[in-house]
């Protein structure tokens, strides 16, 4: 691979130095730039040290004397500036011909303040609730929430936001709710325009600071707030960073209260794990996968062998009679 976590790269189009936090798959890297943190395709990157040499002026490289201890950088700028919270849009292109095209849409939630926030999100597709997550981010951090086909713009997609701090502040806000509509057209030309200045991502404000209480507004503890919440949110764990060679997506292996979902949120919950893993698995180089599925109707079968179908670093996978599954398997091979 030719870059590593911690590596310095040059942002071409910029011309601005950064370096290499995560690795997205085989063709993404996830870079800091000036505090800042955000996705990159390996072309639009190099490494910095022909640059420096064309423009070593500006450079500047403090003096260091022989033996001196070098202090480690720091994960974050201690004054960094806070501009808010932010959800961001990383387009995947592909090219058919001589034409290039957007094939998928990558959603992530960017935490650009000193604040942790409890996130409720659900996506609805046509009205009908399509996934629900709770998650806990960061300061200064960012969180994948979701991908969307190009063609679920037609589905007439809507975010669902739903924050509350942690831990609470009385002179804040309960909770706070922002919805964001994806209108096609506008996003359209978005994405053209964002092609022709070479940039990655598209971000969109989703608060600058959090709300202040208002008079009325009674202060309830944070850790009452999840009594009243519907039982269909499902909670990701965060400390869940490993690839799992076996994933098991029985709904009673992933909800505590499982008997109260509908199927389509029982299937929203069971895509959300599988894509999880999935996604593990190909930026960790996994050889191979088993998702358990059961047999049932066939239909969480069948969802998963569509996201198969189009997930380009997939070799093939199997659905066959196994010793241990039965035919409640599908076994997944990677390029």
């Amino acid at each position: 691979m030719k870059y590593s976590i911690g590596d310095t790269i040059l942002i071409l189009h910029s011309k601005e130095e950064g370096r290499v936090v995560d690795m997205i798959g085989d063709d993404m890297l996830m870079v800091e730039v000036k505090g800042v943190t955000f996705p990159v395709y390996y072309d639009q990157v190099d490494f910095p040290y022909f640059h420096r040499f064309t423009v070593q002026k500006d450079i500047y490289v403090p003096k260091t004397q022989r033996g001196e201890e070098i202090k480690k950088e720091k994960a974050f700028p201690i004054n960094r500036e806070e501009t808010g919270v932010f959800l961001s849009i990383l387009p995947v292109w592909i090219t058919e011909g001589y034409d290039e095209r957007v094939s998928l849409l990558k959603y992530h939630l960017l935490n650009e303040t000193a604040r942790i926030y409890n996130v409720h999100f659900q996506i609805f597709l046509n009205n009908r609730l399509h996934l629900e997550i709770k998650h806990e981010v960061h300061p200064f951090q960012h969180f994948y929430l979701a991908d969307l086909l190009f063609e679920q713009l037609n589905d007439q997609p809507r975010f669902e936001f739903t924050f509350t701090l942690k831990p609470p502040d009385p002179k804040l806000a309960v909770s706070f709710s922002k919805g964001w509509k994806v209108k096609a057209k506008q996003l359209f030309l978005q994405l053209n325009d964002l092609k022709v200045k070479e940039q990655a991502t598209l971000s969109y404000l989703l608060f600058e600071t959090y709300p202040l209480r208002l008079e009325d507004e009674p202060f309830v503890d944070a850790k009452y707030l999840n009594q009243g919440v519907s039982a269909t949110t499902y909670i990701l764990n965060s400390a869940i960073e490993q690839p799992q060679y076996e994933v098991d997506l029985h709904i009673e292996k992933l909800s505590d209260d499982y008997e109260m979902l509908s199927n389509l949120e029982i299937l929203a919950i069971q895509l959300n794990e599988f894509q999880h893993y999935l996604d593990l698995a190909i930026a960790h180089h996994q050889h191979s996968m088993i998702v358990i599925h059961g047999v049932g109707k066939g239909k969480l079968r069948e969802e998963l062998h569509d996201i198969l179908k189009v997930t380009p670093e997939v070799k093939n996978y199997i659905n066959q009679y196994h010793p241990l599954y039965g035919h409640g398997a599908t076994e997944i091979f990677f390029k």
